[in-house]
This record gives C-alpha cells, structure tokens and sequence, in this order.
C-alpha cells in the first residue's frame, strides 16, 4: 500500500503532504484515533447506554470533513497536473512555428544568400502562415482567460448556417447535407465559425486523406437546428471521453495525427455553446470514428 500510495504523489508531481491519497490514510488515522478517544472520554462522563450514538456522530462527521477535504486536494492535484502538461504542450507548439520563422528570416535578412523571388515569396507566406497559427493559439489562451473570468461576451446575430459552411469549407475532404430553406440561427457568427473550423479541421486530420467527412444540418423540435460533424478515424476511448470537454485536455495519440491542438478547443467551444442557448456532444467508438454534434437557437425573426 506504501509503495502504491508514494507512486501516484509521484503521477501528480507533488508531495506527500499534497497528495490526496496519502492525507486520505493520514485522515483514516486521525479518524480511528478521535473514534477511540471520543469512546473514552464519552464512558466516563455520560450514559454507557448512549456511547454508541456518540461514537457514530463523531464518526460520521469526521468521515464529512475527510471526504471533503481529500476530494478538494485531488482537484487542485489534478489540475495542477494538467496545466503542466498543457504548458508543456503549450511550449512546444509555440517554439515550433518560432524556429521556423526564424529560420527563415535569417535566410531572407542574409545578404550572402540570393534568393529568387519565387523563393522569397515561397518563404514570407509560411511566415506568414506560422505567424497566424500562433496568433490562434494567443486568441485560444485569451478566450480560456474570459471564459474563467467570466466575462465571456457574445455578439449574436441572424445567419445561416448553411451558407456560413459554404464559406469556410474549401477541402474536398468534407460533405454537406441540409434542407432546403433551413432557418437561419441566432448565435455569435464569428464564434460559431471558429468552433466550425476547430471540428471539422479534427475531422479531416483524425480521418485521413482518404475519408470523408460528414456535416449534416437538421431542424429538430425545441426551436432548434442542429449540426453534426462525422469522421471515420480513430474515434474515442472511454477513458477520454470523460474528459473530452475539460479544460487543457490533449488526447495522448493527438500528436500522431498531427492535430497541433493546443487542448481547450473543445472546452471554448462548449462554453460557447452553452451561452447561446444551445448543447454540445458527441457519440464515438473507439477505432470507428466519431460525431460531433451541437445545437443552435433558431432566429425570431
């Protein structure tokens, strides 16, 4: 029991004296000590016949307050444990695109290098490139600061979803189905299309080149519309699927797929969701694929 207690302080990077399981034996002590002391001092002051009740009062309360307080060092012992993994995840996505432009600057400021202007241009829009992909992880860390903070502000508007589709969808690797004269939804335009982006850019990268993915829009009773983003790809352990919407989540076997998420994408976009009225989920079996679904208000107007 030692051994497996000091292992898993050891998985959360932290000490005894913070590590749930052990307070929660140092607890249990504490409890059996109080138990046999409150047995003590209760048969020599009161009713032998009422020293049980005692017992099991005092018991019960501090079982309470150990429960309470083991269960609250876990949580800070788990987050503390994913925001390191996320700062480390964090780290490594941001050193990459600045490496490169680096790189790349060093060979365009280098007056020994000639450089054609095909070449100079192939190089200023990966620049480029690798300068937008760190400006998304910036705005992703500051809308995780406004979602916690609270101050999390939409701007909702009429439109469709169909024709928001129509404009960011520029892959073949992605196929939509929706009816005829669909209603418009009211929710943040520019938020929606990001976490339209965030679902289907997973989709396309966990399925292949090969696969297609699948977006379906549908009316559904409620006031309603909804829309569902299919893949074919690695789908979801049980495990994960506990976790998929939590905050500085990252799948272990992401970095395979080469998704350069930075794990809050999916925590954005539910809180997002859920303040404009709608749902979010997902169905998945793992090695079959995976539907990410959520739903929209639909426009009053």
């Amino acid at each position: 029991m030692k051994f497996d207690v000091f292992k898993s302080c050891r998985k959360y990077g932290i000490s005894a004296w913070e590590c749930p399981q052990f307070l929660f034996l140092l607890m249990g002590a504490l409890i059996i000590a109080a138990i046999v002391i409150a047995d003590a001092v209760a048969r020599r002051f009161v009713d032998p016949s009422i020293v049980p009740l005692i017992v099991l009062v005092v018991a019960a309360v501090l079982f309470a307050i150990n429960y309470i307080i083991v269960s609250s060092f876990e949580r800070v012992a788990g987050s503390s444990k994913s925001k390191s993994e996320f700062i480390k995840i964090m780290s490594h996505r941001l050193r990459t695109p600045l490496s490169g432009i680096k790189w790349q600057l060093s060979l365009v400021l280098d007056s020994k290098v000639n450089l054609s202007e095909d070449k100079m241009s192939e190089f200023l829009s990966e620049i480029n490139a690798q300068n937008e992909e760190m400006i998304k992880m910036v705005n992703d860390l500051l809308e995780v600061s406004r979602i916690e903070d609270r101050s999390l502000t939409l701007t909702p508007s009429n439109f469709s979803l169909k024709e928001l589709l129509d404009e960011i969808l520029n892959t073949n690797n992605a196929r939509v189905s929706a009816p005829d004269n669909l209603p418009n939804v009211f929710a943040d335009k520019i938020r929606i299309k990001n976490i339209l982006l965030h679902l289907i850019d997973n989709a396309i990268r966990y399925s292949g080149d090969k696969e297609k993915v699948e977006i379906a829009l549908e009316e559904i009773p409620g006031g309603y519309i909804r829309c569902s983003v299919s893949d074919k790809g690695i789908g979801i352990s049980k495990e994960d699927a506990k976790k998929i919407f939590t905050k500085f989540f990252y799948k272990e076997d992401a970095a395979a797929y080469k998704t350069g998420g930075t794990g809050v994408g999916l925590y954005i976009a539910k809180n997002i969701i859920d303040k404009s009225g709608g749902e979010i989920g997902f169905s998945a079996i793992k090695d079959k694929g995976a539907t990410f679904w959520f739903t929209l208000p639909l426009s009053s107007q």
